[in-house]
């Protein structure tokens, strides 16, 4: 769920294949988000030249290659990497990286090998840095760190790993390089440390595949026999009674040894466990299992438990790390409601140009304009950033741009947010339709709330004041306990800087009058929420804030979120805090824009009507439009059919 950053690091490139060529264009931004690979991590593998207890580790499977001969097409050295994340070290914490293993194509001569640990702050870290020399022959190269020096993995860190390639002149007139690959890459396991044309860096390579570099890991201290649930899900979160609940569960051999059998457990809050036997599990194989539970026609509506638990193998009992039980919470109910309005929130970047074609998407997406709530939440170090709101980056935003649809969590996905960022770039006229498919879907899942908002405005003070009300359902406490509401004021056709590309020259280039939508100007209530007060079925809050000067009236919203209530949220509680209702109000007619001065001077009593440039009417306006209505010494605009 967490954003990495590798800042100064990595610059993020377009890049095509042809006949093997890395085809590298400028970078598109000076800073890239990376992220974990979505795809699965490739097993440890036992291959030739490591010891008994020596794996090796990575995104390749054992000595396999996909693509045999890549290259740069200018002659240079390279250093090339790969990202291991957290992901693939998680399970070997406390082992030991003795050397490195990658393979090309060709004899490079003598050449370096190396790992750099990255600072959380994502910096490569050189001063931890390990290297090594070593001639590298056509095919896969061992290369083991001198004496006794070694990495001890943490388990939490990423580390960037690879080795200096070297291209030759005979290689580009040959048009044949020396890198290998492996599988598909979906993000930071094809690097290359370079200058193209924009400063010298480390570019990412997409549809390339995996660079063949990978760990050798002294597994020694890993466990004879141990097993891992390295997924567990119960599908959506909101069951009913007596409904089927079909589990989905990944068991993974994470000791040094095959396992003839196993037993694995299942249990529904304090109920009586159900056993459930697996055969034969090789050396880091995985099992899928998908049993069935039946929630009791009679359980108690609100939340409840099921754990999944590794119980035993060829007969030992195996437990006590954290990866042997795995739990999921669910809430059953009985009521739901329609929905109103589904809330969309985008994570977005003014210094990168996808941002503005993800941007152009939703604007196209024209179908569900009506049933959609957006906020667009800018990156911190973006001018139109919003402090309060930088924790949802950390909790959201793995990549930018990213959105989530009412911050809920669809089943089998990677994270709670959604990044269409590969469809925009080369299926852009599909984006739309997907977009309109994320909210249409959610518009018709469960909905627990609604909510309300009558706003007033003093244009003397400009004081906005706001009386929340909505309807629970009658279960909603029991489900969620207090609710909170979460107010916003968003603003469109704000200019400011916005990287876009450049459709003649197919460059980025910055619109310094780029006109921002659904910009997140200030939040009324705490960023995560104010609980409001229930009475039986409805809920109410009273909230108020001061407008900014600098923002216009008629581009203003007010958004409204409804979740349970949370002082702060975090990755231990982000699952728990989906939108169970929203709504919006457009602003235009409460609040007044670019007035100075009333011509004549009001009077302090009665009713009068203006034009929005500040001249009186006599009686009440003839024409249907927007005008400012004053009585009792208070403005407000409104809207005369």
């Amino acid at each position: 769920m967490r954003k990495i950053l590798i800042s100064l690091v990595t610059l993020l490139c377009s890049t095509a294949l042809h006949a093997q060529q890395i085809e590298v264009d400028v970078p598109l931004s000076s800073f890239s988000r990376v992220h974990a690979p979505s795809q699965q991590v490739s097993a440890p593998s036992r291959v030739e030249g490591l010891s008994s207890t020596q794996r090796a580790v990575g995104y390749a499977v054992g000595d396999s290659i996909t693509i045999s001969g890549a290259r740069v097409g200018s002659a240079g050295t390279y250093p090339v990497g790969a990202i291991v994340d957290a992901s693939v070290l998680e399970r070997f914490a406390g082992c030991k990286v003795m050397g490195i293993r990658y393979a090309v194509s060709q004899d490079l001569g003598r050449t370096r090998a190396f790992l750099y640990p990255v600072t959380d702050d994502g910096y490569i870290d050189d001063g931890a840095a390990i290297a090594k020399n070593q001639k590298a022959y056509a095919g896969w190269n061992n290369v083991f760190f001198n004496g006794d020096t070694s990495y001890e993995i943490q388990g939490d860190e990423q580390l960037l790993v690879g080795f200096d390639y070297v291209e030759t002149d005979e290689m580009v007139a040959a048009e044949s390089g020396a890198l290998c690959t492996y599988g598909e890459s979906s993000g930071t396991e094809l690097m290359i440390y370079a200058n193209f044309a924009s400063g010298e860096g480390w570019y990412q390579v997409n549809n390339l595949g995996c660079l063949c570099v990978q760990l050798i890991v002294d597994v020694s201290s890993l466990p004879e026999k141990d097993l891992d649930i390295i997924y567990f899900d119960s599908g959506f979160r909101y069951k009913k009674p007596g409904e089927n609940v079909e589990l989905y569960a990944i068991v993974q051999n994470v000791g040094r040894s095959d396992v003839a059998n196993y037993e694995l457990s299942c249990q529904l809050d304090e109920q009586p466990e159900t056993i459930i036997e697996g055969a034969q599990l090789k050396e880091s194989a995985d099992e899928t299992f998908q049993p069935v539970v039946s929630l009791p026609s009679d359980i108690a509506v609100g939340k409840h438990t099921l754990t999944f638990r590794v119980k035993s193998a060829d007969g030992e009992s195996l437990g006590g790390t954290k990866n042997d039980t795995e739990t999921v919470n669910f809430y059953v109910y009985n009521e739901t409601m329609s929905r109103q309005k589904v809330y969309v929130e985008q994570y977005t970047d003014q210094n990168y140009y996808l941002s503005a074609d993800v941007n152009n998407a939703f604007a196209n997406a024209t179908d569900v304009a009506d049933i959609m709530c957006m906020v667009n939440v800018y990156a911190p170090d973006n001018l139109l950033a919003l402090p309060e709101s930088n924790y949802l980056h950390g909790l959201y935003a793995y990549t930018l741009p990213s959105f989530t649809v009412n911050r809920s969590y669809f089943p089998g996905e990677n994270y709670i947010a959604y990044d269409v960022n590969y469809y925009i770039e080369y299926y852009p006229v599909f984006v739309p339709t997907i977009i309109s498919a994320l909210i249409e879907e959610d518009k018709e899942r469960e909905g627990f709330a609604t909510v309300e908002m009558t706003p007033e405005y003093n244009a003397d003070t400009r004081e906005l004041t706001i009386d929340v009300g909505g309807t629970l359902t009658s279960e909603a406490e029991a489900i969620f306990g207090d609710v909170a509401v979460t107010l916003m004021i968003t603003e469109d056709n704000v200019k400011a800087a916005q990287q876009v590309l450049n459709p003649v020259t197919n460059r980025p280039k910055t619109d310094a009058q780029y006109v921002h939508n659904h910009v997140l100007r200030q939040y009324v209530t705490a960023p995560t929420g104010d609980k409001v007060t229930i009475n039986g079925t409805t809920f109410s809050g009273h909230f108020s804030t001061t407008l900014s000067e600098e923002w216009k009236g008629e581009d203003l919203k007010l958004v409204a979120v409804v979740t349970r209530y949370a002082p702060t949220v975090t990755d231990d509680n982000v699952m728990e805090m989906d939108v169970v209702g929203a709504n919006d109000f457009d602003l235009s007619t409460t609040v007044p824009t670019g007035i100075t001065s009333l011509t004549p001077d009001p009077s302090p009593e009665g009713s009068e009507y203006f034009t929005l440039d500040g001249v009186r009417l006599n009686g009440e306006p003839s024409h249907s439009g927007i005008y400012l209505f004053r009585q009792n010494g208070k403005t407000k605009k409104v809207l005369i059919k």
